[in-house]
């Protein structure tokens, strides 16, 4: 039978001592106890019964059991055993709920309509990427850290446009729902954290090797407040190819001054710069770079 619980400190601190749950510090492992933050969270993804939405982390079901209330079908993926013994005693009562007990990282992913999650914020960049590229949503109404949401959504010439904000353009796009203070959680982090809706982009342009572009985006994006042909210099050199091999790069992308900084380089740029790169490589005039590719770890 269901356990009945509300969101409070009170609830949360009984359960985790009921379940044996000690909150990771190093994981930033804190739970929502402010029921008013968790109705405007799902409030915000417009949730019919025709929808089948993700839980990343379900936590002690602040978030899930108004999800179940709301939505077709709820699949949670949870990786603390203890917090999915929790969340079966919780969400007993819903019928629509499935429960993975799995590392999201690692775990096949569902085909959902929605995502609606308050993410483990210590791998949030891992997490955030790979539902971009794996998956299939309307939309994903996630809670980061605010600095990393403030990432997320930087116009390019400013200090928090990141190589994390380049390939997550690239891809997506978000928008800052409201700010969350640290006092709603138990614990209380040492931040304060965002609800952002992100939504996968659909208008170009796209880069004619997506491999490539993030190749480049890692490469230059080491050096984010030097002028682009310093940049591409010491970048270049590092691959053994000449810095003249650079300056003839820059010349071949009209809308880069080679004075710009890194950092003032948006999407379109960046993609400008990453085909003329393309370019080069199937002409024979630098070599193939292709080969350099790793998984990109956004930070």
């Amino acid at each position: 039978m269901g356990i009945s619980v509300s969101i409070s400190i009170e609830s949360t601190k009984a359960l985790l001592q009921k379940y044996n749950i000690r909150p990771s510090k190093k994981s930033g492992q804190s739970f929502l106890i402010n029921p008013i933050i968790a109705g405007k969270i799902v409030s915000f993804a417009n949730l019919s019964k025709n929808d089948t939405v993700l839980e990343i982390g379900g936590g002690l079901g602040a978030i899930s059991r108004l999800l179940a209330e709301m939505a077709g079908e709820v699949i949670i993926i949870e990786i603390d055993r203890n917090l999915v013994r929790a969340l079966n005693d919780i969400l007993q009562p819903y019928d629509n709920v499935k429960i993975v007990q799995g590392n999201v990282l690692k775990v096949d992913l569902p085909q959902v309509s929605k995502i609606v999650s308050n993410l483990p914020y210590s791998i949030s960049s891992e997490i955030t990427f790979r539902i971009i590229r794996e998956m299939e949503f309307k939309q994903a109404i996630l809670m980061y850290q605010q600095e990393f949401a403030n990432r997320l959504v930087a116009e390019p010439c400013t200090q928090n446009y990141s190589r994390l904000t380049a390939n997550f353009t690239y891809l997506a796009k978000a928008e800052i729902l409201m700010p969350v203070q640290a006092r709603e959680f138990y614990p209380i982090p040492e931040v304060d954290s965002s609800v952002v809706c992100i939504t996968k982009r659909e208008d170009g342009p796209f880069a004619t090797d997506n491999d490539l572009f993030e190749i480049v985006v890692r490469g230059i994006f080491a050096y984010p407040n030097k002028q682009v042909r310093k940049a591409l210099r010491i970048w270049f050199r590092q691959l053994s190819i000449s810095r003249e091999t650079a300056d003839r790069l820059v010349e071949r992308v009209p809308s880069i001054e080679s004075t710009d900084r890194i950092r003032c380089l948006g999407i379109d740029r960046l993609v400008e710069l990453s085909d003329a790169i393309h370019d080069m490589i199937e002409q024979g005039i630098m070599k193939d770079i292709r080969g350099n590719r790793t998984e990109v770890r956004c930070v």
